[in-house]
């Protein structure tokens, strides 16, 4: 009954153009080559709003002295999140000479901050720090993050919640391209307000970030500026697609007209893609079970055909060759990821499928 079916032209022609569509569907979707940029002026106030995925690059990096690379550091962003349960990027730094970054997320409701590196072999490897329970949705939020050789300690609305004895940021880590909104080179949209973001090469006293939120909330003139200040973005402009900080010396943002998440990696080399866990395995099994029905139905159909001779071979080149169109396109969608690692285990689905319908149709 299988060897009959696996004769009857027609059907597996017209059964793996089906195939063809759902994998070309599933592996684009959503289509969004040309994603407009959802960063815009909060109307009648000032700050940033992000109502779908957007992003704010600095025109030049921004740039800390050497000799001050060491220093501790001070974060304060003034903000309000529209969804907590996802993984949202609202700050980073990249380092484009060795492609490195330093981003700070909500996740699941929690604040992660982490610092990325990447070795000679083109692994990363991550140092981050994540505490629970810090967000609540479409509630203002005035963060604090201070960082000295004793570690990092958190405060939420001028109040001290959570130190990290066995993590430092340094001001070397502030010094590069500036992002908002997105993970340098991931899908991460941060959905929500920015009303301000100042960043210090010193390590703030409670009682100054106490000020600090107080000036906020009461909507009082700004406190008299740090010595230590390397950049503040109050988003004051409320039009143009220029954000300008009120230190001289630190970049603009810019407000591109497309989203994208700036340094997203294009057709990845394997060996930067791996990663020793479940999820990484798991997505290498449902990548070749996703191209076994198409090799099997490719390398039946051409098995009625002049090309019988070679089915399996050509069913294998075209699952690779299919495969390697989609991760092409891919680089282009903001929302996916491409590499070549899905270029490897797709071919290897459809050469399994290939196989196996060569084996059932000898018998």
């Amino acid at each position: 009954m299988l060897s009959t079916f696996l004769r009857k032209k027609k059907l597996l022609g017209f059964l793996f153009l089906l195939i063809f569509a759902g994998i070309g569907a599933a592996t684009l979707w959503p289509f969004d080559l040309f994603s407009p940029n959802g960063a815009g002026w909060i109307p009648g106030r000032s700050g940033l709003r992000f109502s779908t995925p957007g992003v704010l690059i600095s025109s030049a990096p921004l740039l800390v002295p050497a000799s001050e690379a060491n220093n501790p550091v001070s974060i304060e962003l003034w903000l309000r999140s529209d969804e907590i349960w996802s993984r949202r990027a609202a700050l980073a730094v990249y380092h484009s000479s060795d492609a490195s970054q330093f981003v700070i997320r909500q996740w699941n409701g929690g604040l992660l901050i982490s610092r990325d590196s990447h070795s000679n072999a083109g692994r990363a490897a991550s140092e981050k720090i994540y505490a629970k329970d810090f967000f609540r949705r479409g509630q203002p939020m005035f963060l604090a993050i201070v960082s000295s050789s004793g570690g990092t300690s958190i405060y939420v609305d001028g109040v001290w919640r959570r130190s990290f004895p066995n993590f430092q940021i340094r001001a070397g880590d502030l010094s590069g391209q500036l992002i908002l909104g997105t993970a340098p080179a991931s899908f991460n949209p941060w959905r929500g307000d920015l009303y301000s973001i100042s960043l210090y090469l010193s390590a703030l006293s409670p009682q100054e970030i106490r000020l600090h939120h107080d000036a906020l909330s009461q909507q009082l003139p700004p406190s008299p500026q740090s010595q230590s200040l390397l950049a503040h973005y109050p988003f004051s402009e409320s039009s143009g697609r220029i954000a300008h900080s009120s230190v001289s010396t630190a970049p603009d943002l810019q407000m591109p007209k497309r989203f994208f998440p700036p340094y997203k990696p294009f057709l990845q080399p394997p060996l930067s893609q791996y990663e020793p866990n479940w999820a990484y395995y798991r997505d290498v099994f449902a990548n070749i079970i996703g191209f076994l029905p198409f090799g099997f139905l490719l390398c039946a159909y051409l098995a009625n055909t002049r090309f019988s001779r070679h089915a399996v071979f050509y069913s294998f080149l075209a699952g690779a060759s299919f495969s390697f169109i989609i991760e092409l396109l891919q680089g282009y969608i903001p929302q996916r990821d491409s590499g070549f690692n899905d270029v490897i285990t797709n071919g290897l689905g459809a050469l399994l499928g290939a196989l196996l319908a060569h084996r059932l149709r000898r018998d």
